[in-house]
């Protein structure tokens, strides 16, 4: 149960999903993995398809492993994509547990006008780790607006 954790619920439930992850991919970054097929059906995979992931996969019933509100609710998105692409579903594909480092469940304050933090000078909390970005593309472009507010910052005095 998450809900002893307050607001920081989420962080615990994307930490306790790393740690399975990393187990069940044997440590590292080998990921576990599951062909597409077997884990709508719900059965192990005995091996994987070739994969472009450098670090490796490994076999793993992710079905088992993942919160059952999350793989039923991925095996309905799965069946329901297949019945209009036709062919989708196929144990050709493998799926890979669990890439959760998305923005962060927090923001960090900052003034809005200057990007510096409210109480901190000379911080400029940016990109996702701070809450202000949600991929590699945002994440730059607020870095880059948070350079140039320091940048002009430092020409002001």
């Amino acid at each position: 149960d998450y809900h002893q954790y307050g607001i920081l619920a989420g962080m615990r439930f994307q930490e306790d999903m790393e740690l399975m992850s990393f187990a069940a991919g044997n440590g590292g970054q080998t990921a576990p993995a599951q062909r597409l097929e077997d884990f709508v059906k719900g059965i192990p995979s005995s091996s994987l398809a070739p994969t472009s992931y450098h670090p490796g996969i490994n076999p793993a019933p992710l079905h088992n492993l993942l919160p059952e509100f999350i793989s039923y609710r991925l095996k309905l998105a799965f069946n329901m994509f297949n019945n209009q692409m036709k062919g989708f579903l196929t144990n050709e594909a493998n799926i890979l547990a669990v890439e959760s480092r998305t923005s962060s469940p927090i923001r960090i304050p900052r003034n809005e006008v200057t990007l510096e933090h409210v109480q901190i000078a000379n911080l400029y909390p940016c990109g996702e780790g701070a809450g202000y970005s949600g991929g590699i593309i945002s994440s730059a472009i607020d870095g880059d607006r948070c350079a140039a507010a320091l940048s002009q910052k430092q020409k002001l005095h």
